[in-house]
């Protein structure tokens, strides 16, 4: 068994790691986008059994065609995050210098905005969606720089390089736990919430190796190797998740043109 993760370097590969150790895969990662690219498809090629993507690439992926290549496994995590109540869902957390005048996502008309990739949830979508229901056009409310990651996107905010970013609120909570620059950093919105990024399995697994992943997956709570690997990338534990999670609908899921 193959398993791919988009998730790094935003949340550590030693996390991914212990993921395809217990449920017998080897894992790849690949760090340029959230899931794969516009067009490109690792699950129905066979190339992949087993992915961990951002919601937008499982609904992208899911309404290709009457045949889904893809199935939810599932599975996700839940933020130490006080705002996600202990569920599996997470935040676009709008962030700026210390000095910036903003309080607001739209103070921010007219600036330069990092986002993640054209994938992201939490890095794009997100921001697209919240702009047009505030009213304006996401191609001439600001300027949006794409960063290739949300730590390139806190670096580039950090550095003086950008006005403000859109970053995942987990990678956000992690990193400022030992980066004075990042925790010095003010969320001015929170954009979601979202459901978390799915594990996702290829259509044609069969159905009983799904759910012993899911299994093995959520055996992993357990680990204390596993627990402080979690500890540190600011999640909670891994929970089992119901069958509409990440399913297509709300309007940020929308293909972008």
């Amino acid at each position: 068994m193959r398993m791919i993760s988009y998730m790094s370097p935003g949340f550590p590969e030693a996390l991914f790691e212990a993921v395809g150790a217990a449920v017998g895969a080897t894992v790849d990662f690949d760090s340029r986008t959230s899931g794969p690219a516009p067009g490109a498809d690792p699950f129905r090629d066979g190339t992949y059994d087993l992915g961990w993507v951002c919601s937008t690439s499982f609904v992208d992926l899911s309404l290709r065609s009457e045949a889904p290549s893809v199935q939810l496994a599932g599975v996700g995590w839940v933020p130490t995050d006080p705002d996600a109540s202990g569920r599996p869902v997470y935040f676009g957390d709008v962030v700026v210098r210390p000095d910036h005048p903003a309080v607001s996502l739209a103070d921010l008309r007219g600036c330069r905005i990092g986002c993640n990739d054209v994938v992201s949830l939490s890095g794009y979508y997100a921001l697209r969606h919240a702009i047009t229901e505030g009213g304006d056009d996401p191609a001439t409310f600001a300027e949006l720089v794409f960063t290739g990651g949300h730590h390139a996107s806190l670096d580039a905010l950090v550095q003086g390089e950008l006005d403000a970013a859109v970053v995942d609120s987990v990678v956000r909570t992690g990193r400022a736990r030992h980066d004075a620059g990042v925790d010095g950093l003010r969320v001015i919105d929170r954009l979601g919430p979202w459901p978390v990024q799915p594990l996702v399995a290829r259509a044609g697994l069969d159905p009983s190796a799904v759910a012993e992943v899911q299994a093995a997956v959520l055996a992993l709570n357990d680990d204390p190797v596993v627990r402080a690997i979690l500890t540190d990338a600011a999640l909670d534990r891994f929970v089992a998740t119901p069958p509409h999670h990440s399913a297509p609908g709300h309007a940020a899921f929308a293909p972008v043109g």
